[in-house]
């Protein structure tokens, strides 16, 4: 928790520079299934939709990686028990529904949808839907994601869905060039 604090504290330095960020979510995927209890069958639970090719984005490989476990393990918290409970996407933003220059990176759950009491607080700091939780991941996941020129926002996927609770960021891509 510490380290998370420090690196959105006023004055930490933002590592500048471009990253792929198939590969660094393809890896943070294995890790986390790998990571995870056998008895929450994180490899049957994470399906993962990812492109061909690579998608160079500005961002932190670190950072990237904090932002996504944190949704990962909510996701997982969350979900059901079922096969393909989680469901990640990564797409460049034109072929996602975004625009055009931008890298779309979707992380969904099956569980019980989000309360509107509880969503609009999602993001502030120390707010917590548990007893034990700090209430700083997602502010982290906000703060760092701002750092970089992305965002991310949650979003109920309409009734009917299995998916229903949506966490997307939205990231800068760089110039493949």
């Amino acid at each position: 928790i510490v380290d998370d604090v420090l690196a959105v504290a006023p004055g930490a330095r933002t590592p500048t520079g471009t990253m792929d960020a198939l590969a660094e979510v393809a890896q943070v995927c294995d890790d986390w299934r790998a990571s995870a209890q056998p008895e929450l069958r994180a490899a049957e639970r994470l399906v993962c939709e990812l492109p061909a090719g690579a998608l160079p984005v500005h961002f932190d490989a670190d950072h990237l990686r904090r932002v996504l476990v944190n949704l990962l393990d909510n996701a997982g918290r969350h979900a059901g028990p079922a096969a393909g409970a989680v469901q990640l996407r990564l797409s460049a933003g034109a072929s996602a529904g975004a625009s055009a220059g931008t890298v779309r990176l979707s992380v969904a759950s099956d569980g019980e949808p989000i309360p509107p009491d509880v969503e609009r607080h999602l993001f502030e700091p120390f707010f917590s839907t548990r007893s034990r939780g700090s209430g700083l991941g997602l502010y982290i996941c906000r703060e760092l994601c701002e750092r970089h020129g992305a965002s991310i926002d949650f979003h109920l996927a309409p009734p009917g869905t299995r998916h229903r609770n949506v966490f997307v960021v939205v990231m800068r891509a760089a110039d493949a060039a």
